[in-house]
């Protein structure tokens, strides 16, 4: 029996699975709520308080995933699990790394319905559980399918779609990223490594909650404690996929600073990889340019004017010199299409 009762909200547009899962979970004292059109459920969501959200993750006009990006607006505290056909695997991981708790495959069975719902419920792990479900999630039978690089960037934008400020933001340190790396004369292998890794450097972004990372403002020193967690939880999570275990390093240590002042572990100089030192110039190249809500982008000068400034103590000096050498002769390429910023059109 359910000890609450908890309120659950069923999402699918087949009344008939609706109709089971409702049957079932009102006989073992839940308070079972059906919707058979996203549309209904994210009304619902409006004026009602839910636990927990069982979404079918394809239906028309809106899927399991808007349900959970819009769960994850209105209901923070609510627990959300999938509903999936197999062979959706992808979109589940992509489910996973907004916030999903977990995924059941149909055709459904009671009793699994009933662990996972009790799990979801129960289960306040947040990091380590994690990172093995977003892990297995994207473990496709195929290997050349898992390296592609659609995978990849499909996890990209499922990260970013948490904080729409940053859309296309590790599109554009992978940009500068593999641009520097050009410009430092690294081996190509190694460059595509550093490449990855820059696109996959926030997926740690995932355990930070979303009214932080979404915040219109300076952030408290409690808040940036969170943010500070996002390249170990990043590490930690490409570390389980044999496919990223070489960026997984480059991922963890992208926050570090030559001077030894960065996090998670507070490596200086050449204790932090290269790769991370590339990836650390050009994020923060990015950030320099990029407006937020609570200040504005900075002009094209003012970023070199940073980098020269923070050169030996922020940044590895060799790669801040390769950051300006390449900005100043590839003023043109700096910014990929659709990506200018108004403070970036002053430079155009």
């Amino acid at each position: 029996m359910a000890t609450g009762p908890y309120r659950v909200l069923v999402v699918d547009d087949e009344p008939a699975v609706c109709a089971f899962i409702q049957d079932e979970f009102r006989q073992q004292g839940y308070d079972c709520t059906v919707a058979t059109e996203p549309e209904q459920a994210i009304a619902l969501l409006d004026g009602d308080a839910f636990d927990l959200i069982l979404a079918d993750i394809s239906m028309p006009r809106l899927s399991g995933l808007d349900v959970l990006v819009c769960a994850r607006r209105k209901a923070p505290d609510c627990r959300l699990v999938l509903i999936t056909a197999h062979g959706t695997r992808d979109r589940v991981a992509q489910a996973l790394f907004l916030g999903a708790f977990d995924y059941v495959e149909k055709p459904l069975g009671a009793g699994e319905l009933l662990s996972v719902a009790s799990r979801a419920l129960h289960d306040k792990a947040q990091f380590s559980a994690l990172a093995r479900r977003a892990a297995d999630a994207m473990e496709f039978q195929d290997q050349a399918a898992r390296a592609s690089l659609d995978s990849v960037l499909a996890l990209v934008r499922a990260v970013e779609a948490k904080d729409p400020y940053t859309r296309r933001h590790s599109e554009q340190v992978a940009h500068y990223a593999k641009s520097i790396a050009e410009t430092l004369g690294l081996p190509p292998r190694l460059m595509e490594r550093i490449r990855i890794a820059a696109l996959l450097h926030d997926i740690g972004k995932i355990g930070v909650p979303d009214h932080i990372l979404t915040k219109a403002g300076p952030l408290t020193e409690e808040e940036f404690q969170y943010i500070r967690r996002h390249p170990r939880l990043g590490a930690e999570i490409l570390g389980t996929i044999g496919l990223f275990k070489a960026e997984s390093i480059l991922v963890r240590h992208h926050h570090e600073q030559w001077d030894g002042r960065g996090y998670p572990d507070g490596l200086a100089g050449e204790a932090s990889p290269l790769g991370a030192r590339v990836i650390m110039v050009a994020d923060c190249t990015d950030a320099m340019l990029m407006e937020r809500t609570y200040k504005k982008g900075y002009s094209v000068e003012k970023m070199l004017a940073e980098l020269t400034r923070c050169a030996g103590t922020q940044f590895d000096p060799k790669v801040a010199a390769a950051a300006l050498a390449w900005c100043q002769s590839h003023r043109e390429a700096l910014f990929l299409p659709g990506k200018a910023a108004p403070a970036r059109q002053e430079v155009t």
